[in-house]
């Protein structure tokens, strides 16, 4: 076991050098920006518990987006129950504002037509494209969710031929 400053220190390069990737795996399993932040503090709060039980049987990467993985699983499971419990009677996100000044235009449209299309996906065609984008080999890609590295070939020409298709 280490002491609290090493295990300071080693989250914080951790941080250093993977926030931004655990940050894009949120938003490839949740719309909502407050969500993807509460998420975020989810996953960041698990590698910190969990930092003493890494055993480097596997790169720290592949680690960590494991983590980020069952975090996120977990995190719309329990999302779901609540919001089922919690249904308001009427839904208010389509509601206009007056005077409320328009947000500027996404200075990157396709990106966000793109990340439409991705939130479209199923779960696990999500994770694999997200993982995907984010640069890892397909071996990689099939550790960190269960399936052989051949079959992560098979999925990403299916998914990319379905984006192809929504974004159309």
């Amino acid at each position: 076991m280490q002491n609290k400053k090493q295990h300071s220190e080693q989250f914080k390069r951790l941080y250093q050098r993977h926030s931004d990737k655990v940050y894009r795996i949120c938003v490839g399993y949740l719309k909502d920006q407050n969500e993807v932040k509460d998420l975020f503090q989810q996953v960041m709060l698990s590698i910190w518990k969990n930092l003493d039980s890494f055993r480097e049987e596997a790169r720290i990467t592949t680690w960590i987006y494991r983590i980020a993985v069952n975090t996120a699983i977990t995190f719309t499971k329990s999302r779901k129950r609540f919001d089922q419990r919690f249904q308001l009677e009427s839904d208010f996100t389509d509601m206009e504002y007056e005077g409320v000044d328009e947000l500027s235009a996404d200075p990157l449209p396709q990106l966000q037509e793109l990340q439409d299309c991705i939130h479209k996906l199923k779960k696990q065609n999500r994770l694999i494209i997200t993982l995907y984008l984010e640069g890892l080999t397909y071996s990689e890609i099939g550790e960190v969710v269960g399936i052989s590295e051949n079959y992560v070939g098979v999925k990403i020409s299916r998914i990319k031929k379905e984006l192809e298709e929504r974004m159309r």
